[in-house]
């Protein structure tokens, strides 16, 4: 009997294998627009001797992305509910690509310079297909016990691009500033009170003519492999990506949401939503921009370029893998998401809390202290990204999934930008980071606690599976009588 009645259900509803091949494509988009944002940290020390710039200069690049997201952060999520997946996911990788072209005009300082100011400006414009897209794609295309797994497959492989990043940047440009870059280090910089080196200090060291040419040569063929890899992305999008399947995955996929604004000023009265939503803006602003400068915040702790961007990549990688395995949980027992989440901010708040101890000498500085507090801290946060995107989705329905991942996300990038905005301030340093790390994942513990968890957009599927099976009950109950009689 259960047998028949899944095969009446699949009358109704039904899954596409092709929706691995979508959630791919998408991910590619996702992962590319994030490994483009992440360009500029990792390779700051190269960049700086390559073009004069500055700490402040490489902290604004990485700002463009969310204050580029700010002006397009509710208009793609509309886009992507009244004209479809397919007409918010091209565009926004167009940008990405066209971005990438400017990267690659000249190697000019000036010129190059406002040109990759221009380039990460237009791919920050993609950021709220890439960041908040992929909770309305796993509605669109998948069924409900597997929709996290979905969602954590998407947003891991956004954070891989990033990660990424840490480790082919410095593997493909390398460029060493000083002649004794330890000693330089050593004069400007204690452990426990750090200072950034100054640009007097640079001018004063030996930086030649010949590392100049050789750091703008390594930083152009970089641009060049990204401008490649964006181009055949974007080829993919373009040949196949359908905004959504000839029949639905699941009943809610079935189900009108409201107005996009309308929705997004409903969610003004929704106290639970809003909870989760500043704590997601606070601890994922905050820890993305801090993980994406990480070069910055332990250069003054004589950590190399090249050993920072594998201490970043290390810090992402786990929890990729584990945050499948949690999305996979919370398929299984999805109204304990939230219980998930708490344990997940508090592990990342007492390793971020045990990295700055150390780096003001409360504790002893050990790199395996250092690696297993950034690694631990960094992983148990993202483990607790798929889970918000999908507890808010249920906190807003029967607001779209794309308004309410554009207000989660629109608000992580103005954490963001008012985080990397502090570099803006004269010889500010980097110990704060560390403070503000600490205090952003903290305090959504409590907001997290006060969110009243409530699955609205579960229970609609649930319960009409519940009626079809009880409609092919009653068919076959009268069947099997007919056939008695």
């Amino acid at each position: 009997m259960k047998k028949n009645n899944t095969s009446a259900f699949s009358t109704i509803c039904k899954v596409y294998t092709r929706r691995w091949y979508i959630l791919t494509v998408f991910s590619l988009f996702a992962f590319t627009q994030s490994c483009f944002w992440n360009t500029w940290g990792p390779i700051s020390t190269s960049s700086e001797v390559a073009f004069g710039w500055t700490d402040s200069t490489v902290a604004w690049l990485t700002n463009w992305g969310p204050i580029s997201y700010v002006i397009t952060g509710l208009t793609f999520p509309w886009i992507l509910q009244v004209k479809g997946l397919r007409w918010a996911t091209v565009p926004s990788m167009l940008l990405v690509a066209i971005g990438s072209c400017f990267r690659v005009i000249t190697s000019e300082t000036t010129a190059a310079t406002i040109l990759i100011h221009i380039g990460q400006f237009l791919n920050g414009l993609a950021g709220p297909m890439a960041m908040g897209g992929i909770a309305t794609l796993s509605a669109i295309w998948f069924p409900p016990k597997e929709r996290f797994t979905a969602t954590a497959i998407g947003v891991n492989l956004c954070s891989l691009g990033a990660s990424i990043a840490f480790i082919s940047g410095p593997a493909l440009v390398s460029v060493e500033p000083y002649q004794n870059q330890t000693a330089l280090l050593a004069e400007n910089n204690t452990i426990g009170t750090p200072k950034l080196v100054n640009q007097t200090s640079r001018k004063s060291s030996n930086i030649t003519e010949d590392r100049i040419i050789e750091g703008k040569k390594q930083i152009m063929s970089y641009m060049y492999y990204e401008c490649g890899w964006c181009c055949l992305i974007l080829l993919l999008t373009l040949i196949y990506f359908p905004s959504r399947p000839p029949r639905p995955p699941s009943a809610s996929a079935t189900t009108d949401r409201e107005n996009y604004w309308k929705g997004i000023w409903s969610l003004r009265k929704k106290t639970d939503y809003i909870l989760l939503a500043v704590s997601y803006g606070i601890s994922t602003g905050v820890i993305n921009c801090w993980a994406s400068l990480l070069n910055v915040n332990l250069r003054p702790f004589h950590i190399s370029e090249t050993e920072a961007g594998w201490i970043g990549f290390y810090a992402s990688v786990p929890g990729y893998f584990f945050s499948l395995i949690i999305g996979r949980f919370a398929d299984l027992f999805a109204r304990r998401s939230k219980q998930c989440i708490l344990i997940l901010l508090a592990l990342s708040s007492a390793c971020f809390i045990l990295f700055t101890l150390m780096l003001i000498d409360s504790l002893a500085f050990t790199r395996a202290l250092l690696y297993t507090s950034t690694i631990g801290g960094v992983t148990c946060l993202n483990c607790a990204v798929p889970l918000l995107y999908e507890l808010g989705c249920e906190l807003a329905f029967p607001t779209s999934e794309g308004a309410a991942n554009g207000v989660l996300t629109l608000l992580n990038n103005i954490g963001g930008i008012i985080f990397l905005a502090v570099f803006s301030f004269p010889d500010v340093g980097s110990m704060w980071m560390n403070w503000v790390a600490i205090g952003s994942v903290t305090v959504s513990i409590p907001l997290i606690a006060l969110v009243k968890g409530r699955f609205q957009r579960l229970e609609v599927d649930e319960t009409i599976h519940k009626v079809t099976e009880q409609q092919v009950d009653v068919v076959e109950e009268n069947k099997t009588i007919q056939n008695k009689q």
